[in-house]
């Protein structure tokens, strides 16, 4: 076919006229808004595909981000609003909306904490984080019997309105943290210093977020927490240390609930559920496989007390099919389909979420 002239002039403008602009730096609206969703959240878009668990013992919560990605994806896209600044807020269902910083966004991808596609899942990691550090340390400020009264309104203040101040914890506690998810207490005291200089903290707000560590009982109540939520904040604990899946998807759909694969009626109930759609479910594994092979090939698809999202149900063939969040183990993606007598021999635990509005 003849090509058209003024069409192919037309073309040839447009090219010029986008690597002129590309040349001097200018990205056109509409590309510009384009590459800035892709780099936010990949090919895949909110995808269980697209959820890769990165070096850290991590599996409850990239597994739980995946069935909640699988359940609602819309939940989570609208809760992650780009700042102009480059920044993140991050909205969940309860408390706290939490704003991420764009380093600590890229030093998460840096240590290997997260390797999705896109940078969405390290966005609402670190946010995820930080609303574990907010809600422990509000809930120590207003039952440590040691602060006075008098300086709690004030403290608890600082908490509700400074993002930055939930950033320098966050940080000093990275920081700090050990490989089982200890974290020492002077170490952390002077690295929370360090970090509410850095942020522009004001001195006197500073000293007095850093005092409360010299209380036994609030210090006691974050180790709590980052104990059993290390993961997020790089501990490298091993498989089946980790958080509790059912806090994530709580988190973002606002109600969750767990049990155990040996209570067959309620667990058929929500299989049920899950293949019907907006249920978010995540399955743990016990210590030695079980039952038959995976349907098809699915090499290496079996570890122990590890976090899977469960992705469907067929009741009229039978199976289960699931996905490590490593996205891979088996190959290519994670994904694989096991007969349900397997699934029920195999598995130990469940945690799903209430189905999402339609």
């Amino acid at each position: 076919m003849k090509s058209n002239p003024v069409e192919a002039r037309n073309a040839k403008y447009k090219r010029s006229l986008l690597g002129l602009c590309v040349w001097m730096g200018i990205v056109p609206m509409g590309l510009a808004t384009a590459q800035a969703q892709t780099a936010l959240y990949g090919v895949h878009g909110v995808s269980p595909l697209a959820v890769r668990q990165g070096t850290l013992g991590s599996c409850y919560f990239h597994a739980s981000l995946a069935a909640v990605a699988n359940a609602a994806p819309d939940t989570l896209r609208g809760a992650i609003t780009p700042l102009p600044t480059g920044g993140y807020r991050v909205h969940f269902t309860q408390g706290q909306d939490e704003t991420v910083l764009p380093e600590d966004v890229e030093f998460g991808r840096a240590h290997s904490y997260d390797r999705s596609e896109g940078v969405w899942v390290g966005v609402l990691m670190r946010a995820y984080a930080q609303r574990v550090l907010r809600i422990s340390l509000i809930n120590t400020i207003q039952n440590a019997p040691s602060i006075p009264i008098f300086i709690r309104p004030l403290a608890l203040s600082s908490l509700n309105q400074s993002d930055t101040l939930l950033s320098a914890w966050d940080r000093a506690v990275r920081a700090v943290v050990s490989q089982d998810g200890n974290i020492d207490k002077a170490a952390l005291t002077k690295h929370l210093g360090d970090e509410l200089a850095i942020l522009g903290i004001p001195a006197a707000q500073s000293a007095m977020v850093s005092g409360f560590l010299n209380d036994q009982g609030f210090f006691d109540a974050v180790s709590q927490a980052v104990q059993a939520n290390g993961e997020v904040f790089g501990a490298y604990k091993s498989l089946g240390q980790g958080g509790i899946p059912v806090q994530v998807i709580e988190a973002f759909m606002g109600s969750a609930s767990a049990g155990q694969i040996s209570e067959r009626r309620p667990l058929m109930e929500k299989l049920r559920k899950l293949h019907a759609g907006g249920l978010a479910m995540v399955a743990g594994s016990g210590t030695n496989p079980a039952g038959t092979e995976p349907v098809g090939k699915a090499e290496g698809w079996w570890v122990a007390t590890h976090a899977y999202t469960v992705l469907d149900f067929d009741e009229t063939a039978q199976t289960v099919s699931l996905r490590n969040p490593w996205g891979a183990r088996p190959a290519p993606d994670g994904v694989f389909i096991i007969p349900l007598s397997t699934f029920l021999a195999t598995y130990d635990s469940y945690s799903t979420s209430a189905p999402a509005a339609k």
